[in-house]
């Protein structure tokens, strides 16, 4: 993807779960378990409240929604070391084509970054993985910042770590709050949905459905 004469390019920033790496199943088992340890079944409408969301957001959304007795923060811990058992006891797989797109992206020679959700080590475990940890100068959670999506504090704290500023960053995402937190960070965003959403045709952002689409010249 070449710098435009408007706005150019310094660095690619790229969401994990579901954009990088095929986890959406090691999520929702994780969602299950943690759900039936408070009493509560999963369902695919409460997930849909919190796709894209890190576990802590995820754990106090189904708190908050489901009423549930336990407080909070018991929530929260259980839902964040039960998702890194998973990622340690899982074969994580890539998204198809995901493997190929950082190593396209790569050889612009701008800096990379992951920004995600995941707790930094499954982030680390997974990368590592797909041996792909050495293509990103940074690797931040949203766990390290205030707000996570849709809120823009982790892109915008990825952004500073590469001394990059937001406007002249692309970030490659999936779901519809992680474009919202890439779009209110003032950056470029790239979404290959992986779950249908009507909200996604009233963002600024370009929407594909392959990995291999991207660049379109390319």
């Amino acid at each position: 993807m070449p710098d435009s004469p408007q706005m150019p390019i310094h660095a690619y920033i790229f969401d994990m779960d579901d954009t990088l790496v095929a986890t959406a199943n090691l999520w929702r088992q994780t969602e299950q378990r943690v759900l039936a340890m408070h009493g509560h079944d999963w369902t695919a409408e409460l997930s849909a409240q919190y796709k894209g969301m890190n576990a802590l957001d995820v754990a106090a959304t189904m708190h908050r929604v489901l009423g549930l007795s336990a407080d909070v923060a018991v929530v929260q811990h259980d839902m964040r070391s039960t998702l890194i058992e998973a990622f340690k006891s899982t074969t994580i797989e890539p998204i198809p084509e995901a493997i190929d797109l950082v190593k396209r992206m790569a050889t612009h020679g701008k800096p990379m970054a992951v920004a995600s959700g995941s707790p930094l080590e499954a982030i680390n475990l997974a990368l590592d993985s797909l041996q792909i940890t050495d293509y990103f100068a940074q690797r931040i959670t949203s766990e390290s910042v205030p707000r996570g999506k849709p809120h823009p504090d982790v892109f915008l704290k990825t952004a500073r770590t590469l001394n990059v500023d937001p406007q002249h960053c692309v970030v490659f995402e999936d779901s519809l709050i992680g474009a919202q937190a890439a779009l209110a960070a003032g950056m470029t965003c790239i979404v290959r949905p992986s779950l249908p959403h009507p909200d996604f045709a009233t963002l600024p952002i370009t929407c594909i459905t392959s990995w291999t689409h991207f660049p379109p010249h390319e």
